[in-house]
This record gives C-alpha cells, sequence and structure tokens, in this order.
C-alpha cells in the first residue's frame, strides 16, 4: 500500500517538537519504555491502527520511527525526525 503525505496527516491528531522542549524527560512517566527521546517530533494518533499505517509511510520515506503509548491521554504515540507537513509551513526538517 502506498501513502502519500495528505494520508499520514489524515492519521496524526496532533504533532509537537519532541527533543528541543526539555520538560518531556520530566514527564517520562507517561510514556512506555519504548519512546525515543532523540527524535526531533512526536504526533499522536487515536488508535494503534491509525499509529502503524502513519508509521509505514515514515518507513516508505525512509524515516526512523519509535511507537509508544502515552498512558496521560490514553492514545498511542510515535516520535520521528519527520516534521509533518502543517509543521513550521511545510518545510522538512
Amino acid at each position: 500500500m502506498k501513502l502519500t503525505a495528505n494520508d499520514f496527516d489524515r492519521l496524526t491528531e496532533t504533532q509537537m517538537e519532541w527533543n528541543s522542549i526539555a520538560d518531556w524527560k520530566e514527564q517520562a512517566f507517561r510514556f512506555e519504555d519504548t519512546i525515543n527521546w532523540n527524535h526531533k517530533f512526536i504526533f499522536w494518533t487515536e488508535n494503534y491502527a491509525s499509529a502503524l499505517l502513519a508509521t509505514e509511510y515514515l518507513n516508505q520515506q525512509g524515516f526512523d520511527y519509535s511507537i509508544s503509548y502515552d498512558e496521560t491521554i490514553s492514545q498511542y504515540c510515535f516520535t520521528t525526525d519527520y516534521s509533518g507537513s502543517w509543521y513550521g509551513a511545510g518545510v522538512k526538517s
């Protein structure tokens, strides 16, 4: 299945900068151990299926990712260096 950037955007709900914000590590308790602290961005998805499909897009584009679960908001999430099409008016990192 070939996924597009538009598909990725529709599969993810929220995006934030990740490793540049120091207080994320203070909130480590919220995430499963699989979280990657070195990626630039974190994305949240409505469910696990959306996380799998969104990360398949990243795989197709050659981006590394790490899927985790955010216990605080009860959503799957993943970290990556992919900036998303809407972050910074479409500027890719």
